[in-house]
């Protein structure tokens, strides 16, 4: 953890961290990393429900009945064009982003203090490895939260979305959920999760590479957070960018 990793070199670095904890998630069966897991996994999934809640029903809510007032709820592009903003692009980037504000920041702040405080060189001294205690669990955490909160996120939209159409259009809300369905590939559904697995990993990563990686003082600290949001930021946004490419016209 003392080592220093310049501008150029910080892509590396965590793609080095990730190896590691990918190489040892062995150790997610040790009982006190399982413990620091499940705590994680509360902390930045089951917490973040609420936000995640209200900004999945206000998106799914607009976006559906926008779209149907325009198309029309029998329109069968609607539901295909649903299915590409609500269910495999908004789904996974707005949780991301949320995770990112409220959690990766967060992270990245408590790691840099026990790097100041010097609890990582007294795990050093007792031979156990902070990549193995402190970052494989958080980034195992953040990965499986952003996968379930995902989901939840599609079924709130979703249903949500159709329920406020329902009222306020007056069509058949069970009539549009299962035009909605039909419309639902398998493919949809693996893009969603190869790229939501592909968020968590990357905002894990990044969020625990700014705090174990970070200077000796507390000026240090703050600046691992402003790095771990713009970094994770950053990466998100190239990420989701070349999925897009690549996918084009998968989903039509």
């Amino acid at each position: 953890t003392g080592v220093h990793f310049p501008a150029w070199a910080v892509p590396g670095g965590h793609l080095l961290l990730l190896g590691h904890c990918l190489r040892r998630l062995w150790l997610l069966g040790n009982p006190m990393v399982r413990l620091v897991f499940q705590r994680q996994v509360y902390f930045v999934g089951v917490r973040g429900l609420p936000v995640i809640t209200l900004l999945a029903f206000a998106t799914g809510a607009l976006m559906v009945t926008q779209a149907t007032s325009v198309l029309g709820a029998g329109n069968s592009y609607l539901y295909v064009m649903l299915v590409w903003t609500l269910v495999t692009e908004a789904a996974p980037l707005f949780v991301a982003i949320v995770v990112i504000g409220r959690s990766a920041t967060v992270i990245s702040t408590e790691l840099a203090l026990m790097k100041v405080r010097g609890e990582m060189r007294h795990l050093e001294h007792m031979r156990i490895d902070p990549r193995d205690y402190l970052a494989l669990p958080r980034i195992t955490a953040f990965t499986v939260s952003l996968l379930a909160a995902t989901f939840f996120y599609q079924v709130v939209s979703v249903t949500g979305g159709f329920a406020v159409s329902t009222l306020l259009l007056n069509v058949s809300f069970r009539e549009q959920m299962h035009l909605m369905l039909a419309a639902i590939s398998p493919l949809a559904f693996v893009l969603t999760g190869a790229k939501t697995l592909v968020f968590g990993l990357i905002i894990g990563t990044i969020a625990c590479f700014a705090g174990i990686y970070a200077g000796d003082t507390i000026n240090d600290v703050p600046r691992a957070q402003i790095l771990a949001y713009l970094r994770s930021l950053t990466w998100l946004v190239v990420v989701d960018l070349l999925f897009a490419i690549a996918t084009i016209g998968t989903l039509v």
